[in-house]
């Protein structure tokens, strides 16, 4: 049984189709990347699944319920947390705070016990303080955890923000170009940690990338997107192959 499953998403803005009939599965443990060039409606589709943008045609069904079209807090809270190709952090506040605020998430007391700061809100306050400092450990940001998210480096900023959406308890995390601005070796360091976070966290991993390096390396299953339209889909072996991604995306020699 699929873990998500999109059917038929179509995007029109106006007189404008910015995504057309895509169709996706993910399996439960899968890292699955979408690839295309800018403008091919890589994140438009990121942004109905996330529930940014209402599809205008289509369904996605998580665990076989229907979450087209809810709001993205409600989204999140049913299991799927993204990050974003522009990085959304809160600049002014700390590493610390960043991850903190994803936690609320769970919070379970009301507005009233907050206010008056009863025993049971000091008490997952404690314990949300203690899961932060134990996900920032494990992320490799602790020493930084007083530290403003802006004055961090630009790897270490993506890093936070896979953090900050790990914060939220996900089962799906969609990454929107995560090594975007990365030279190799930090490109070759993020591989490593989705891999471990996928291991560690039990994630399913649906990304956007054009690091080819990061998609071919980590990718069990790719899909292309051409002017919106599904053109490919098929292991890295079955991408690298097919002529139309090879012409069209990849822009190496069919031979290469």
């Amino acid at each position: 049984m699929s873990l998500l499953q999109v059917e038929h998403l179509t995007m029109q803005f106006g007189g404008l189709t910015a995504v057309k009939d895509f169709n996706l599965n993910l399996e439960k443990g899968e890292i699955v990347a979408l690839i295309g060039p800018n403008g091919a409606g890589k994140t438009t589709a990121f942004n109905m699944i996330t529930g940014v943008y209402r599809p205008t045609q289509g369904r996605v069904i998580l665990m076989d319920k229907d979450i087209t079209g809810l709001r993205p807090d409600l989204i999140t809270g049913r299991g799927i947390a993204r990050t974003f190709q522009n990085i959304r952090l809160f600049r002014d506040l700390s590493v610390l705070e960043n991850v903190l605020i994803a936690n609320h998430l769970h919070l379970k007391s009301n507005f009233l016990t907050a206010i008056l700061k009863l025993p049971a809100y000091r008490g997952e306050e404690r314990l949300m303080h203690q899961k932060s400092l134990a996900l920032l450990e494990r992320v490799g940001l602790s020493q930084f955890k007083d530290e403003k998210a802006s004055s961090l480096p630009y790897g270490l900023q993506r890093r936070l923000e896979i953090a900050r959406a790990l914060a939220t308890g996900p089962r799906i995390l969609l990454l929107d170009e995560p090594a975007a601005g990365m030279n190799p070796k930090e490109a070759a360091d993020l591989t490593v940690f989705i891999k471990e976070i996928r291991a560690e966290y039990d994630l399913t991993i649906f990304m956007i990338e054009h690091h080819m390096d990061v998609v071919m390396g980590i990718s069990e299953r790719i899909y292309v997107l051409d002017y919106g339209v599904t053109i490919a889909s098929g292991s890295p072996h079955e991408i690298q192959n097919d002529p139309r991604v090879i012409e069209a995306y990849l822009g190496v020699e069919e031979d290469a």
